[in-house]
């Protein structure tokens, strides 16, 4: 029995990973590590319409985040053909990619050369070509911890030759490939080949609550699950309220579910800081509120604002010495939100926004902050409020979706909508320490299920034999 894990997303992304991306980097770098059973990796290339295979070296790449796939005018890999060169054949997609995107395409090949040609004396020279042809943010993107850059590379220098799945193999899709493959096309190959297709599924949020995301983002995740709901042989579903939510949404559609397993994630529990320790301009050690989410409309940061300007104008913040801070990029539907966010009376006194933060940063904001707060409307989990707990930190968190279940009786759950309530604990543990040593007393009793453990079980769920794979009973 072979375990096959897809790499599509994470050779797609670039910068700092969000939750998502943390929990495919965790799993596949445990299924690299993985001696229960022989592993494969493959990426799917949208040209060809294949999965392709990767070799470890380059897959040991892209799960470090050190190389990452430029897909410019690549065909959308779902086939939902929403941008005007979807349409046009591949020759006609290439010919307008050279005329539109010289720049993108010198990155790339520069990015190619510096991994087949780490020690050149050119490279120096060709790096700073590259760094003159990136926009700010694409530097930002690529600047790593140590100094060093992740290198944008073609499809061509990840991807190898076809992978053909063979009977016996269980291939494993991973949340954001709902966007980055064709699961018809695999599921397919998967059958003919008398493979099993496996499903990690953080949540069904988009089908849920479609007012916050882009209308074709709905269209193409709705799509996708219907899909994998007839196609998939087994879920692996990361929480109590995800395998409700999927039960119920299964029960609406009237048709059965494959086989489910629910294991939880992990979490970095005592993430190792390289840098010197210093907190980021402006910031002092207990005198900041930590908030850790992607900046969009369900994660509820519009609440925290308004609370906050309460505080201000009561005097709290002022005798506190108090900030709030938000760390995280901007995602999806935000231009309100950040409109909000850039005129909010407070914004760049009080009121911080981080963006693009480095682990070790975040380490670092971690540790030192007086305590933490997330009060998103709705989860399939919640890593940052269990990294919270994991640093030890007492934590305010909503009771949306799985966020309670997974904080237990750790941390103090109020109603995401209830903004009264979150004005009156937040200015209870800003002006009394006291009230809130109670939450950092559970908090440093937490423990957190380490990623090794949740990777292990994972790729042990995905390797259960299926009934027609049991083996029959010796002697």
């Amino acid at each position: 029995m072979r375990l096959v894990v897809d790499l599509s997303s994470m050779a797609r992304w670039l910068g700092p990973p969000v939750g998502l991306v943390r929990v495919q980097r965790h799993y596949s770098a445990a299924a690299a590590a993985f001696e229960a059973s022989q592993v494969a990796f493959t990426v799917f290339d949208p040209v060809g319409r294949i999965l392709r295979q990767v070799s470890p070296q380059v897959a040991a790449e892209i799960i470090a985040g050190d190389i990452s796939c430029d897909m410019s005018f690549h065909p959308d890999p779902a086939r939902i053909k929403m941008r005007f060169y979807d349409r046009w054949p591949a020759w006609a997609r290439r010919l307008l990619m050279a005329i539109l995107r010289p720049r993108r395409i010198l990155i790339t090949e520069i990015g190619a050369f510096g991994r087949r040609n780490p020690g050149s004396p050119f490279l120096c020279f060709l790096e700073r070509i590259e760094t003159r042809l990136m926009k700010e943010n694409e530097r930002r993107q690529v600047a790593r911890e140590d100094g060093s850059r992740v290198r944008i590379v073609p499809l061509r220098t990840v991807a190898g030759d076809k992978y053909n799945l063979a009977p016996g193999d269980h291939l494993l899709l991973m949340n954001s490939d709902w966007a980055h493959t064709d699961v018809a096309v695999i599921s397919h190959e998967a059958r003919s080949a008398d493979a099993k297709l496996i499903v990690l599924l953080n949540d069904i949020i988009p089908i849920q609550f479609p007012e916050w995301y882009k209308p074709y983002d709905v269209k193409r995740f709705t799509g996708y699950v219907n899909l994998v709901i007839g196609l998939a042989d087994r879920f692996i579903l990361t929480s109590r309220r995800v395998t409700t939510d999927v039960e119920d949404y299964a029960a609406t559609l009237g048709v059965h579910l494959p086989d489910l397993r629910h294991v939880p994630l992990g979490c970095d529990s005592a993430r190792e800081s390289k840098a010197d320790g210093r907190l980021p301009d402006g910031l002092e050690t207990d005198r900041y509120i930590l908030f850790v989410s992607t900046i969009e409309p369900r994660k509820n940061h519009s609440l925290l604002m308004d609370v906050w300007r309460r505080l201000v104008l009561d005097g709290t913040v002022g005798h506190s010495g108090m900030k709030l801070v938000f760390v995280g990029r901007s995602g999806w539907m935000v231009a309100g939100l950040l409109a909000k966010l850039h005129g909010h009376p407070d914004y760049g006194k009080t009121l911080v926004h981080l963006d693009n933060v480095d682990d070790a940063t975040l380490s670092i904001l971690y540790r030192n902050s007086a305590f933490c707060v997330y009060p998103s409307l709705y989860e399939g989990y919640g890593l940052p409020p269990v990294e919270a707990l994991a640093y030890g930190k007492a934590l305010i968190a909503s009771t949306g979706g799985a966020i309670a279940e997974v904080v237990g009786s750790s941390g103090l759950c109020l109603d995401p909508l209830d903004a009264e309530g979150w004005e009156s604990a937040m200015r209870d543990w800003i002006t009394s320490p006291a009230a809130r040593a109670p939450y950092e007393a559970k908090a440093a009793a937490f423990v957190a299920r380490s990623w090794e453990q949740a990777g292990r079980e994972t790729l042990e769920a995905a390797l259960a034999p299926f009934a027609d794979e049991a083996r029959p009973p010796e002697g």
